[in-house]
């Protein structure tokens, strides 16, 4: 289970590129493109969950583009602002800090149900309540340079535990003094399909968003599916390409943020046993939103390979792997 605290060790460029529908409601007025008509490209330039980031649309009129733009961005931050584990006066850090959170905002009360959800399909293999396993082997690798000792990870396991999340309309709280949670291993999936919503809503298809995951809104501008290249974790050569539409993808590998040179140690952790989910290098899903995807990208690493079939199969999700011998295998496929 992920458990960074601070995006900007693993993510990479975001952007978002998408084009004016035809003939769609944008906002309250109706865009027709006529013969005098031509789509304006209008960018916006930043940085967003911690990584330079950028959001590029196609519209024939550049002021309801540029609305366009700024409620997204807006959006985006006000969402950062609830998710973050590096921003002292978000609410996960509130959580984190006091154990408890009054009036959460909506979206912190949907993503941590939706945390819960995933976490009971993948039987705690997806487990937000991790930071702490975090905190500890990020600890004992800064004073030590050496993993911490299996006393002190029976220890810290006490403290992970996603059905001891107490979430009510008013008030979130840790049933269990000490607990601490991370939700980079969903906040970015659920975050592009919030984005993707909102575009969809102001009228813009034929859009890839890239906010750490990825989701495609109906097909390439040319005609075809999105082509996306899986990166290798070692930060070789891509390993191949998937072809999706409509769909979001999500890769997780521990060497994502590896505490060591070995690689052996990093972010990923089995909830059930406090210690690193090495049985794969990388697995990438295919699923109909990037939070789905991003959830079980992170469980699949973790679950062994029949456990995470079963469970891609009755989601109708598709996902394949890196394993350790360098070979990559789809495992299923949608």
């Amino acid at each position: 289970m992920s458990a960074l605290n601070n995006n900007k060790t693993r993510r990479r460029f975001l952007k978002i590129v998408g084009i004016a529908s035809i003939g769609v409601i944008s906002g309250t007025a109706l865009v027709k493109l006529t013969k005098e008509d031509t789509l304006k490209r209008v960018t916006w330039n930043g940085i967003a969950l911690g990584s330079p980031a950028e959001i590029t649309i196609y519209h024939p009129n550049q002021k309801e583009a540029e609305n366009i733009l700024s409620n997204s961005y807006k959006k985006l931050v006000q969402l950062e602002s609830l998710f973050s584990l590096y921003k002292d006066n978000s609410q996960l850090s509130m959580l984190n800090k006091n154990g408890y959170l009054k009036n959460p905002d909506p979206d912190m009360i949907a993503l941590l149900n939706l945390s819960k959800k995933y976490a009971e399909i993948t039987n705690g293999a997806f487990d937000v309540t991790v930071q702490p396993l975090w905190n500890l082997y990020n600890e004992a690798f800064t004073k030590t340079n050496k993993p911490p000792s299996e006393s002190e990870i029976e220890k810290t396991l006490s403290l992970i535990d996603w059905k001891s999340i107490s979430i009510n309309k008013n008030l979130i709280n840790y049933e269990i003094n000490g607990m601490s949670s991370t939700l980079n291993g969903i906040a970015q999936g659920y975050i592009t399909d919030k984005i993707s919503e909102n575009l969809i809503n102001s009228g813009i298809n034929n859009t890839l968003v890239q906010l750490g995951e990825y989701r495609g809104i109906g097909d390439h501008p040319d005609g075809r599916p999105w082509r996306l290249l899986l990166s290798n974790p070692e930060h070789t050569d891509s390993i191949g390409e998937i072809e999706f539409t409509n769909a979001a993808v999500a890769t997780s590998a521990g060497l994502g943020t590896p505490f060591d040179l070995s690689g052996k140690y990093h972010h990923i952790f089995d909830p059930k046993n406090g210690y690193n989910a090495n049985k794969l290098l990388q697995v990438s899903v295919l699923a109909k939103t990037a939070a789905e995807a991003d959830a079980l990208a992170t469980a699949f690493l973790v679950l062994d390979q029949k456990a995470a079939k079963k469970i891609a199969k009755k989601l109708n999700v598709g996902f394949e792997i890196l394993d350790n011998s360098r070979n990559r295998k789809i495992i299923t496929s949608i």
